[in-house]
């Protein structure tokens, strides 16, 4: 029978190209600095001549979850895949990281010629970057014509700030665009149990 030669039994299909990067990349969170390395060059060079987006896609997640810089190169350079799946993830993940030098590169996909998908990932993520120059950046969002983008950039100053202006988008414009802002801090845990402490 066809089904029995070694040719039809011996493909690696996507799915399984999928299995086996996200069973690595497990393997090396839990690793070393070295081992987390290495995986990363590994998906880089993987990545250039991959041509089924869903690969393309499950690599920029892997990467997403893995501090080394090559990582946030790679996801950089996902922002001009040609698959949109992969571009939202690489978003994602960028503003994931919350490394505050990913502000510019969030900022060019507000004020390029993205489409709304992109824009909207792009003002996500930026609400995951606690710094001040996020939520300047966020003032794009919020001059769009799109309601869509404006409510977005809103709801992501609302996870930034200490400020609550509702869905006023005009106030919440007046409030990025001055300048003087102040970006809410995480409460540490010592804080927490402080404050709900009766004594």
């Amino acid at each position: 029978m066809p089904w029995d030669r070694k040719e039809y039994t011996s493909i690696i299909t996507p799915a399984m190209r999928i299995s086996a990067i996200q069973e690595s990349a497990s393997r090396a969170s839990n690793g070393d600095s070295t081992e987390q390395q290495r995986l990363v060059e590994e998906l880089a060079m993987q990545i250039r001549t991959e041509s089924d987006p869903l690969v393309r896609a499950a690599i920029q997640e892997s990467l997403g979850d893995i501090q080394v810089p090559l990582a946030r190169d790679v996801l950089i350079a996902g922002l001009n895949d040609d698959d949109l799946d992969v571009k939202l993830i690489c978003c994602r993940k960028l503003g994931d990281r919350g490394e505050p030098e990913n502000v510019p590169i969030l900022r060019k996909l507000l004020e390029g010629g993205e489409v709304l998908d992109v824009k909207l990932a792009a003002t996500d993520a930026l609400g995951n970057i606690r710094s001040t120059e996020s939520v300047k950046t966020l003032s794009i969002a919020l001059k769009d014509r799109d309601p869509a983008l404006q409510y977005a950039g809103v709801e992501a100053l609302k996870q930034l700030s200490d400020q609550d202006f509702g869905n006023d988008v005009a106030a919440w414009q007046k409030f990025a665009d001055a300048g003087q802002i102040t970006v809410k801090s995480e409460i540490s845990v010592a804080e927490s149990v402080m404050q709900m402490s009766p004594f």
